[in-house]
């Protein structure tokens, strides 16, 4: 279940054109040759009087200084300190600030309008931050010529446990009765979920910008959003069927505030955000989705300000009542290795304490807390 372009010299040029177009507008014209246009009139009234070439040559002049070079092609410091004071004097922060959303290739902050044109809020409504792979593919090649309708059913990722949840078949039936069969396995249930998270990102996290991760859904989203508690609620996912999902969901409840949610489409193992710049990460229901846990986690562990929680819950392996932990590990080891070589395998990856545990530690995290009720475990992990 996640380099700015050189500046063009364009703006140099156009003042050349400009002197350019002056100095062929006081030449005494040559008989017989015509003028280039430089740029069209940007209108056809004349005022009369004058010689026709006069006029020609003033219209021309005035263009070409009143012509709007495109934002693309100039030097932004002005546009962009511009804009920041305006903002400062409306006391309003963009999306981008708020949610201290970043390059997904260089983790630095989205701060100048140059930059965030790369990365600007799509017209679903959602920012999409996954760094962009090019390399042709079969599966991008069919995704490309499929019809509209057809190619939400084509998943971008060819790993298992994230293509499953790029279906719209899954999003659509994720809160129609998949979550619910969660509790066979020992999960309590979302009310007690959502305050065991909240629980678990303390004091700290309140005032704070949050990331749900992965959010699917919305159902946390929602939940987190609904308690007041937060400056902000980053609902991160890799599915685009299910961020879709979250923000029609979450567009439907009234009781949900939308200016404290911002809708990202992202890898969790490349986290647009920056170094130590979120307030605590929830991922509920998540980790055995993720093709690398270990790459997550440290990202997680990235982005997260020092002290504050990383927390979550997942599905556990199963126990054999007569063996040891130590030999319960080994088995659930073989049996997670067997599982993953077969064909056709989902690319879920079950977790046992110990092991997760040990995953965590290792990326640094401390003060690590696990708990296990049937096939349900929860965790707590603090970043030092």
């Amino acid at each position: 279940k996640m380099s700015p372009r050189p500046v063009s010299s364009s703006s140099s040029s156009f003042s050349v054109a400009v002197k350019y177009s002056s100095r062929r507008a006081q030449s005494p014209r040559v008989p017989g040759k015509k003028r280039l246009r430089h740029a069209p009139k940007a209108s056809t009234n004349t005022t009369g009087g004058g010689g026709d070439d006069d006029d020609k040559s003033g219209e021309e002049d005035a263009t070409m200084k009143n012509t709007t070079i495109p934002a693309e092609f100039t030097d932004s410091k002005e546009e962009e300190a511009t804009t920041t004071a305006n903002n400062m004097n409306a006391g309003v922060k963009s999306p981008y600030e708020k949610y201290r959303l970043a390059s997904p290739i260089t983790f630095e902050r989205l701060e100048t309008e140059k930059d965030r044109r790369k990365y600007p809020m799509n017209e679903d409504g959602y920012f999409d931050l996954v760094a962009k792979n090019d390399v042709p593919s079969l599966d991008k090649l069919i995704r490309d010529l499929s019809p509209e309708p057809f190619k939400r059913l084509i998943p971008t990722s060819n790993l298992p446990g994230e293509a499953l949840f790029e279906s719209p078949l899954v999003s659509f039936a994720y809160e129609r009765g998949w979550r619910d069969n969660f509790k066979r396995s020992g999960f309590p249930g979302v009310e007690v979920e959502k305050e065991n998270a909240m629980e678990a990102l303390g004091e700290d996290a309140v005032g704070d910008v949050i990331i749900d991760c992965s959010c699917g859904s919305g159902l946390f989203t929602r939940e987190f959003a609904r308690s007041g508690k937060y400056d902000g609620i980053v609902a991160l996912d890799f599915s685009e069927s299910m961020i879709k999902e979250a923000m029609e969901r979450a567009q439907k409840d009234t009781s949900v505030p939308a200016d404290k949610i911002a809708f990202v489409r992202a890898d969790v193992g490349r986290l647009p955000f920056a170094n130590d710049s979120i307030g605590g990460v929830s991922a509920s229901a998540a980790i055995h989705c993720w093709p690398d846990v270990q790459s997550a986690c440290a990202e997680i562990f990235r982005v997260l300000k020092p002290g504050r929680i990383f927390t979550g819950t997942t599905f556990a392996t199963p126990n054999v009542p007569f063996l040891d932990d130590d030999q319960n590990r080994l088995l659930s080891t073989l049996s997670r290795d067997l599982s993953a070589s077969r064909p056709g395998t989902n690319g879920l990856r079950f977790w046992n304490s110990a092991d997760l545990r040990d995953q965590l530690q290792s990326i640094g995290f401390s003060d690590v807390t696990i708990l296990r009720e049937k096939d349900y475990l929860f965790w707590k992990a603090r970043k030092p």
